[in-house]
C-alpha cells in the first residue's frame, strides 16, 4: 500500500471509529420524554413523539395530534493530558493536550403528526434525528491527527400505520428515509514538526507544521430502514409496548484531499445499529403513575471497516464493539387538570469500553431528569424537560496517525506512538415542545 493510500486509509477509519466509539445514538425526541429521562416513552403517548420510539403507540389516540419539539444540549466534554509519543526522547508538555468544550452546543428539533381515521387504523408522520455526533479541536492542536473536527448529522423521515386488533393489543410499521452527512478534518499536530531525524543519518521524514491539514475529508448519503411495534394493554390503566427500528446503512460518498494526496473519490459503509425497546405504564391514582423502559442497542452489528478508495479498497479492519442497554425510570402527578410535573432516571451504558477516542470519549452515563406539561387551551399544551448527564471519568489512549503510518523500520528511533489523555464528559439538557390536538 502507497503512502497516500495509507493515510487515506487512516483518515477514513478514524472517521468511523471515532463515529462508533462515541455510541452516538440520540434518544432527544421530544421534551415530554426528556423530562423523564424517556422512560415509558414507547408506550405513555401523551403526545405524537411517541411516533419516534413505537409506531403502535398510535392507536391509543382517538384525536388528530401534532407536536413540535427543540432540545438544547449543553456539553461539557473536557480533555486533559496524560502522556505523549516518544519521539526520540523529545519531553511533551502534556498541559498542551488539555482542551475544554471539545463538544460544542447544539439544537435538536423533531417534528410529528398523528392521524387516526377510525378506531381500528392511524398514520403518522415524524421527523428527527437518531444518530450525530460533532468534536472540534484547535488546527494547532498537539495530537491533531486523531482530534481535529468530527461533525455527524442525519435525519430520519418516519410514516407508519397502526393497527387495533383488539381492546388489548395494537401492532405499527413504519418506514423511515435516513439523510446522513460528514466531514472529517484532521491535523499534523507536533508529532513531525521537526520531522525524524536518527543519529548519524539525519532526517530521514521532513518536517511537517502543526496545522497542516492531513485529513479534509466529506460525503453523504441515504439509506432506509424500517420499524415495528406493539402495545398490549391491560386495561386503560396499565399498558405495555414492544419496538424495534432496523439498522441502516449509510455509504458515505464524497471527496478526500490530505497530505501529500490530491482530491480522491472516498467511500465508506456505516451502519447505524438496530434498537429494541420495552416499555411500561402503570397508573396507580388519579394523580400517580409510574413508567419504565429497557433499550437495547446492537452495537456489535459493526463488525468491520471497509474503506475505498475508487473501486479499490484501501483498508480492511476487524473492530469489537458490543451491544450496550440504557435503562430508565421515571414518575408523572398530574398536579391538577392543568399542570403535570415528571421526574426520571436513567442508566446509559457505553458501547465502547475499550475502545474510546477522544472525538467522542464515550462513557458510562447517569441522567437525573424533570419536566412539566401545562395545558394551554382544550387542545394545546406545551411540555417543558430539562436533564443533566454525569459521564464518567476515562482513560482514552489513541496511537497518533501519523506516526502510526511510519514504516517499521523507523519505529525503534520513534517509540512510543500513543497519546494518552483523561476525559470527563457531562452535558445539561433543556427541552421545548408545543401539542396541539384536532
Amino acid at each position: 500500500m502507497t503512502l497516500q493510500k495509507s493515510i487515506l486509509a487512516a483518515a477514513i477509519t478514524l472517521a468511523t471509529f471515532n463515529s462508533y466509539s462515541a455510541s452516538f445514538q440520540l434518544n432527544e425526541t421530544s421534551a415530554s420524554g426528556l423530562g423523564r429521562a424517556f422512560a415509558g416513552d414507547s408506550v405513555i403517548a401523551d403526545d405524537a413523539a411517541v411516533l419516534a420510539r413505537n409506531p403502535a403507540a398510535m392507536a391509543l389516540f382517538d384525536k388528530a395530534s401534532f407536536s413540535l419539539a427543540a432540545t438544547y444540549i449543553d456539553p461539557g466534554v473536557n480533555i486533559k493530558g496524560l502522556d505523549a509519543p516518544d519521539m526520540l526522547g523529545a519531553d511533551y508538555d502534556v498541559s498542551q493536550l488539555d482542551q475544554d468544550g471539545v463538544v460544542p452546543t447544539a439544537i435538536i428539533p423533531a417534528m410529528y403528526f398523528i392521524n387516526p381515521v377510525n378506531d381500528t387504523f392511524a398514520y403518522g408522520i415524524g421527523i428527527n434525528s437518531n444518530f450525530g455526533l460533532k468534536s472540534e479541536y484547535d488546527n494547532d492542536y498537539a495530537a491533531g491527527s486523531i482530534g481535529g473536527k468530527t461533525d455527524l448529522k442525519t435525519v430520519n423521515a418516519n410514516i407508519s400505520g397502526s393497527y387495533r386488533i383488539n381492546e388489548q393489543l395494537s401492532l405499527g410499521l413504519g418506514m423511515n428515509l435516513v439523510y446522513g452527512e460528514a466531514e472529517l478534518i484532521r491535523h499534523a499536530g507536533s508529532v513531525l514538526k521537526e520531522g525524524v531525524i536518527i543519529p548519524g543519518v539525519g532526517s530521514v521524514v521532513a518536517p511537517v507544521p502543526t496545522s497542516t491539514e492531513i485529513v479534509n475529508m466529506a460525503g453523504d448519503d441515504f439509506g432506509y430502514g424500517w420499524n415495528a411495534g406493539v402495545v398490549y394493554e391491560i386495561n386503560e390503566d396499565h399498558r405495555f409496548a414492544l419496538s424495534y427500528r432496523s439498522k441502516v446503512e449509510l455509504a458515505f460518498e464524497g471527496e478526500f484531499s490530505g497530505l501529500a494526496v490530491p482530491v480522491t473519490a472516498a467511500s465508506l459503509s456505516v451502519d447505524m445499529p438496530a434498537v429494541t425497546e420495552f416499555s411500561g405504564f402503570h397508573q396507580f391514582t388519579t394523580q400517580w403513575a409510574t413508567h419504565y423502559s429497557i433499550m437495547y442497542t446492537q452495537w456489535s452489528s459493526f463488525e468491520k471497516l471497509e474503506a475505498y478508495a475508487g473501486n479499490e479498497l484501501a483498508f480492511e479492519k476487524q473492530e469489537n464493539f458490543e451491544d450496550s442497554y440504557r435503562f430508565a425510570l421515571g414518575a408523572t402527578y398530574d398536579v391538577n387538570p392543568v399542570l403535570a410535573l415528571r421526574v426520571g432516571v436513567a442508566f446509559d451504558q457505553s458501547a465502547a469500553e475499550d475502545y474510546r477516542s477522544i472525538s467522542i470519549p464515550d462513557s458510562d452515563r447517569l441522567w437525573y431528569s424533570a419536566g412539566a406539561t401545562y395545558q394551554l387551551s382544550r387542545t394545546e399544551s406545551i411540555d417543558f424537560g430539562l436533564s443533566y448527564i454525569n459521564g464518567d471519568n476515562v482513560v482514552v489512549t489513541e496511537e497518533d496517525a501519523l506516526l502510526g503510518q511510519l514504516p517499521d523500520s523507523l519505529s525503534a528511533f520513534v517509540g512510543n506512538k500513543d497519546w494518552s489523555f483523561s476525559s470527563e464528559g457531562n452535558a445539561l439538557l433543556l427541552a421545548v415542545q408545543y401539542n396541539k390536538s384536532f
